[in-house]
């Protein structure tokens, strides 16, 4: 079973984060621009802007705690 698996590189990492960054931005200005077309159409949009609003909770969070657990050094 190990043999299928393999560790990425520092290349493939690097390829891997910004496709994940693209789709990222892709989603979160997809779900604006639906937004704001239902708000234009005069009805509500709460699952849209909901979805919007969680999307950016978890990309800032993780990027908050990713960045804080990079930085912090084990003091012994």
């Amino acid at each position: 079973m190990g043999k299928f698996i393999k560790k990425a590189d520092e290349m493939e990492m690097t390829i891997n984060f910004k496709a994940m960054r693209l789709s990222w931005v892709f989603l979160t200005l997809s779900l604006a621009v639906w937004d704001i077309y239902i708000l234009i159409k005069g009805e509500t949009s709460n699952l849209v802007t909901l979805l919007i609003a969680v999307n950016l909770i978890i990309f800032s969070g993780s990027k908050l705690y990713y960045a804080k657990k990079m930085t912090t050094y084990d003091k012994k």
